[in-house]
C-alpha cells in the first residue's frame, strides 16, 4: 500500500519544490473522506485505506535524507465525509493555510481541481468517481 502513495508524493514533490519559496517545511493538504457523518452507514469511507499509507510514505520520505535533502514533508488534513460541498470548502481552507499541493479529494474533484489550478497548486485525486477530466 505504501508504494501506491509514495509515488504520488514524489510526483507532487517534483512540482512543489520549485514553488516552496525557500521554505524547508513543505506542507501538503490532504482532503479525505475517512469518516461517516451521523448515521450514514452506506458511505464506504475510501479515505480509511489511504490515510495510513500517506502517513507511512511521508515518514519514509522524511527518513531518507537523499530524497529531500534539507526539506521536511508534512501534511494537514481536512475531512469531507464524502460530501462535495465540504470538499470544496476544504480545498479553499487548505489554500488559506498556504499548502503547497493537494492529495485528494476522492469522490469529486472537478471543481476542487479548478480552484487548485487557479492558484497554481498541484492536486492528485486518488479515488475520483467523476467521469470527466478537468
Amino acid at each position: 500500500m505504501m508504494a501506491r502513495c509514495f509515488i504520488p508524493c514524489v510526483l507532487v514533490l517534483s512540482v512543489v519544490l520549485p514553488l516552496a519559496c525557500g521554505s524547508k517545511n513543505i506542507i501538503m493538504g490532504y482532503i479525505t473522506g475517512s469518516q461517516r457523518l451521523n448515521d450514514n452507514s452506506y458511505y464506504k469511507r475510501p479515505g480509511q485505506q489511504i490515510s495510513g499509507a500517506l502517513t507511512m510514505a511521508l515518514d519514509e520520505i522524511n527518513a531518507d535524507k537523499s530524497i529531500l535533502p534539507g526539506y521536511t514533508l508534512n501534511f494537514t488534513f481536512m475531512e469531507t465525509y464524502g460530501l462535495e460541498l465540504l470538499s470544496l470548502k476544504a480545498t479553499v481552507e487548505l489554500l488559506n493555510q498556504n499548502v503547497s499541493a493537494y492529495i485528494g479529494p476522492q469522490e469529486t474533484c472537478r471543481h476542487e481541481a479548478k480552484v487548485a489550478a487557479a492558484f497554481n497548486r498541484p492536486m492528485i485525486s486518488y479515488v475520483s468517481q467523476q467521469p470527466h477530466i478537468v
